[in-house]
Parts: C-alpha cells; structure tokens; sequence
C-alpha cells in the first residue's frame, strides 16, 4: 500500500491488524519460561550488547548467512525463529505502549481480548478519503492516523530489531545521521526505526504485572526525502521547528540528493552512516547503478542501508520491487560487499509469495529486507 493510499485504511482494518499482531505474542507467551524471557526487555539495550558480544551468537548467525547472505524465514531454523520471536515481543511493546498487563492473561485468548478492548474506540471510524489533506483531518480521523502510525511502527520495529539480534546494526541513535527515501509523513523514520522496547516486571504477595512501553529516540540527524506533494507543507514544518535535527526535501530522488550534496558542502551538514528505503516503491529507483552512484556522494565511509519492500498495489508493483531488490543484491554481491535478503513470506510465484506475509498483514508488512554495510570505496 503507497503511503498516500493509508488514507483509505478504516478502523475496522486497523484493529484486525492490531488484533493479529497481539495473537502472535500471545502464541510467544504460552510457551514455556515466557516470563523469564521478558526480563531480556528490562534492559534492552545491555542485553543486545552482551548478545552480540557472545561467540557462540555469533558461529550461529555465521551459521543463518551461509547460504550467500539469503536468510528464508518460510524454512525456520530453531535460532532463526528465536530471533523472530524475540523480534515480535520488541514490536507488541510499541502495541501495549504504556500498559500493565497481568500475567494470568499471557495466553492468546487474554492478548486478543486486549486488543480487543483496546481497539474499541478505532473500529467504527471510517475510512479517510483520499482527497483530504493531512491538515484538514477531523478529530477521529487523526486518531486512526495514529494508529496507522503505530501500525507501521509496529513492522518497523520487527524489522530493526531482527537486524540488530543478527548483530547486522550495532550504531546507537545519537551517533547515526540518517538518510531516509519515500518516507510518507517521516513519523516512521524519525520515530519508529529507533524505538527501544522495555518490560517491565512488577510484583506484590498476589501477582506479578508487566508494564510495557517503548523509549523514544532520535538519530542525530534525519535527512527526509520523499515527493508527495501533499507532505510539503508537513515538511515546511519540520524545517521551520526541527531544522537542527531534520531535513526534509520534498522533492524527486535525484534532485534531493544533489540538494543534500550542496548543504554537506556548504553547511557542514555531515555525511550519513545510515540510508533507509523502508516499503520501498521501485519506481523511485528506475536505474539501481545510479542509485548506488548517487548515495556514494553524500554518505560516509561505512553506511547501514536498510530496504524493505511490501506488497504494493497490485501483483505488478510486488513483482516490481522484488525485481529492484534482485538488481541491488546482485549489484551489491559484485561489489564484495556480502548484502543480506531475509524473505518473510511464504514460496512459490510471485503471486503466492504477495498472498503469504509471514508477519502481519499485506497491507503494512514487509515482504522483504535487504541490509547491506556499504564501504564508499566499493561504490566508485
């Protein structure tokens, strides 16, 4: 789904989102010594540390890349369905955002019940027609804009999080400067792609409560590009209130990066260590080599670049995409620079593949993941 079209998502289509997102967790939370995972969460940040500092973690992620950088998650592996578990308890903590939650209720009856309840006031909201601006929305319409953007949040940070179990991105937030393509109105970019989870255990003589929430971080810097016309004056915001933290172009990709070029020359503005494509829509990169030329100009020596793709509008647009990501891991492979493609759905044609997301729903899903540690020097 394009960014512009969340617009025709009703409330009714967000809780059944929310509602499978929480019957994943609660499937997670029946099984046995739950609880005693939930402590990894008390401390996330420690605890991702330790992990990729463990030699046994790493000969175990070695061991998930050996079949040339392709992870395929519809042929789990015991450590690779641990990962996405521990992915899936990282993302509900942005669904229960600031809530307690009994232990007596960590089965999939009492998850789904919470969520259920806990989109009650969403589901008779209509879908928002297309043609209103952002600005213009009525007061029930912005509160299911910010569903949709825990929605979005909610995949954003499985994804971010798969990566950094896979010790793939170990960079905090306040040392990255960010690069962000096709971001929609940039709450996902700035907001969701740094988003820490916590759990959080409290206890008395009866029973023990879990308190979960997310912690807000922001990147150092987040340079945001996207062309819809119907973000400028959302853009012109942010540059008049968060000029020393975020730039936002809202303009076509080429002409955003030599804009970009210019303020690092002129302003000091400094290169970018992360480029972040997420739900990538193909037609932005119609030629994958001076894409790959282009981001050489503006980011630093070594750069995270993180794509996803989901389903698109129609099969034509998923097979689009999935095209743009062979192109990029094949241009990226011959640059030595070992691309990592995690597939999340399920196999067969195209068509079967866009029908079978293995994690949430198709129309806010990532199909796809490519990362890659981009060295300036292999993109002359």
């Amino acid at each position: 789904m394009s960014q512009n079209q969340w617009a025709t998502y009703s409330g009714q289509q967000l809780a059944a989102s929310f509602a499978q997102e929480a019957d994943a967790f609660g499937a997670i939370a029946m099984s046995p010594g739950f609880e005693n995972l939930l402590t990894q969460y008390h401390d996330y940040d420690s605890f991702l540390k330790t992990l990729n500092n463990d030699s046994n973690r790493k000969r175990s992620v070695d061991t998930l890349l050996s079949n040339n950088g392709i992870i395929d998650t519809a042929i789990p592996t015991q450590e690779l369905a641990q990962i996405f578990c521990q992915a899936q308890i990282a993302a509900c903590a942005e669904l229960f955002n600031g809530w307690r939650i009994n232990s007596s209720q960590f089965s999939r009856e009492g998850i789904l019940a919470l969520a259920k309840q806990g989109s009650e006031g969403l589901v008779n909201i209509p879908a928002i027609p297309i043609d209103i601006r952002p600005d213009q929305y009525s007061e029930s319409q912005r509160q299911l804009l910010n569903g949709v953007n825990v929605i979005q949040n909610i995949d954003t940070v499985r994804i971010m999080q798969v990566l950094k179990l896979l010790g793939l991105i170990t960079c905090h937030a306040d040392e990255t400067h960010q690069l962000s393509l096709g971001v929609g109105n940039g709450y996902r970019d700035l907001f969701g792609i740094h988003l820490t989870p916590r759990i959080t255990t409290e206890r008395d003589a009866s029973s023990t409560n879990f308190y979960f929430e997310t912690i807000e971080k922001r990147a150092a810097h987040t340079v945001l590009i996207d062309n819809d016309p119907v973000y400028k004056s959302h853009f012109d915001t942010l540059n008049r209130e968060e000029g020393g933290r975020v730039l936002a172009l809202n303009n076509d990709a080429d002409l955003a990066f030599k804009l970009l070029e210019i303020e690092q020359e002129e302003s000091n503005l400094m290169r970018r260590n992360m480029v972040a494509c997420l739900r990538l829509d193909y037609r932005m990169i119609p030629d994958e080599e001076i894409f790959l030329r282009s981001t050489y100009k503006v980011i630093d020596e070594k750069a995270d670049l993180i794509m996803t793709i989901g389903a698109g509008n129609n099969l034509e647009e998923f097979e689009g995409r999935l095209k743009c990501f062979d192109n990029l891991f094949s241009i990226l492979t011959e640059r030595e620079l070992k691309p990592v493609r995690i597939l999340l759905h399920g196999k067969g044609s195209a068509a079967e593949q866009r029908s079978q997301p293995n994690f949430g729903q198709l129309a806010y899903a990532s199909y796809q993941i490519l990362y890659c540690k981009l060295d300036r020097a292999c993109l002359k």
